[in-house]
């Protein structure tokens, strides 16, 4: 217990018994970062890359990082949105739909998801929609992958000259 007269300890005497080095902890926050902005990414690719910026994750990081996980939600947004498709669509039907709108979203329909989509509304919910509309399941996560991989090749190094002008 202290008392009135007793001097209050020094700071130092605090310091943890093993010595930890900065480039651990650097190592550390960098998974820890990276691994949000993962997370982040599953969800929506828009939001996690100015987070990598933020967090000062390098920009090929950065950019892989994001690439994987709007894939992986890309992914299963396919599959959900094909669930959402048969909870609303409940009747079984062999034959393909002859109108013409169908027509254009099984031939031109991935092409415009795939590719727009990651831009307009994000891959997640682009996959959404087309396994919603009943979109080839395999040629749509084609094209969706070229999409993410180009839209966010493109923000990254315009972020990265960005944030360079800034400094």
């Amino acid at each position: 217990m202290l008392g009135l007269a007793e001097p209050l300890p020094e700071v130092s005497q605090y310091r943890p018994a093993v010595p930890v080095s900065p480039v651990y902890l650097k190592k550390e926050m960098m998974i820890e970062s990276v691994l949000g902005v993962f997370a982040l990414a599953t969800i929506e690719m828009w939001a996690a890359i100015p987070l990598g910026f933020h967090l000062k994750i390098p920009p090929v990081l950065l950019a892989s990082t994001v690439a994987i996980g709007s894939f992986l939600g890309a992914f299963a947004g396919i599959f959900a949105g094909n669930g959402i498709r048969r909870l609303i669509f409940w009747r079984k039907t062999t034959e393909l739909e002859s109108g013409r709108l169908s027509k254009w979203l099984v031939t031109k329909g991935p092409w415009a998801v795939g590719l727009l989509g990651p831009l307009l509304i994000g891959p997640t919910f682009a996959a959404l929609l087309a396994g919603a509309v009943g979109m080839p399941k395999v040629f749509s996560l084609k094209i969706l992958a070229g999409g993410i991989l180009i839209w966010t090749t493109i923000i990254v190094i315009l972020g990265t000259f960005g944030v360079a002008l800034l400094n």
